[in-house]
């Protein structure tokens, strides 16, 4: 793994140092408020590491793509390549591709309003890589805004599995979060992200799992983040420690 993560130490220097040389630049900061509309193509390699002592881990390298058809509607796809290594087995291959249809930017003074509707495929080429299930996952979420540099905003989704293999687990949880963020006129920008999910298939397990993010606009029409994280707390699965970096071209 070592290999590994050294390439990904590599990239995650190489964008931040390209992001980031241009923080004095006068570009409108898009794309990052929960509750803006836009149209984007993103790449975003990441790596989650599951059991940090056991050397189980999962890289991938995730396409999305968002198309605002109109004012208030969008549609989008993520497609992710994904490499498993444990100590025992490595797996190579496609991960669950996922399907959203977002209804948002619905402002009322300060506050503005969202809801995502997603679905996720057991497209996967292997049992690591994937639930394999059919998964609906709604949101719910809402911003406040009080002035141009910062936001605070609280949202609900509901993750559910239909049908797909009977020796699968079943899915039923719900994830709360929240992000408070600050937009600097410089144009980068600064979030916390915490997260609380409950396992209601399996009573009483809870996961704690806070993320942080810095970015910056490149150009008017790009943009590159740095995210990490990591199970802080209760007693479900979740990985030891994340790290990802997204480069975003937006069309707007």
């Amino acid at each position: 793994m070592s290999k590994k993560y050294l390439v990904l130490l590599l990239l995650l220097f190489a964008g931040a140092q390209a992001g980031f040389a241009q923080l004095q630049k006068n570009y409108i900061i898009h794309d990052v408020v929960p509750t803006e509309n836009v149209t984007s193509l993103e790449f975003n390699p990441s790596l989650d590491v599951i059991d940090n002592s056991g050397g189980t881990s999962v890289s991938k390298m995730t396409m999305k793509t968002f198309f605002a058809f109109d004012e208030h509607f969008n549609v989008g796809i993520e497609v992710p390549l994904a490499r498993y290594e444990s100590s025992t087995i490595t797996k190579n291959g496609l991960g669950d591709v996922s399907f959203s249809l977002t209804a948002t930017q619905f402002v009322r003074g300060p506050w503005s309003f969202g809801t995502t509707f997603e679905f996720v495929l057991p497209t996967a080429t292997d049992d690591v890589l994937g639930t394999g299930k059919v998964q609906f996952s709604p949101s719910v979420y809402m911003v406040y805004m009080p002035e141009n540099n910062f936001f605070f905003s609280l949202g609900y989704k509901q993750y559910w599995s239909t049908v797909g293999a009977d020796r699968r687990p079943d899915i039923n949880k719900g994830r709360i979060r929240s992000v408070i963020g600050y937009l600097s006129d410089s144009k980068w920008w600064a979030m916390i992200d915490p997260r609380y999910t409950i396992d209601y298939e399996n009573s009483g397990n809870v996961l704690f799992a806070p993320e942080f993010e810095v970015g910056t606009m490149i150009n008017p029409g790009t943009s590159v983040y740095l995210r990490g994280g990591g199970k802080m707390g209760g007693n479900a699965p979740g990985s030891d420690w994340t790290v990802s970096i997204g480069f975003k071209v937006l069309h707007l």
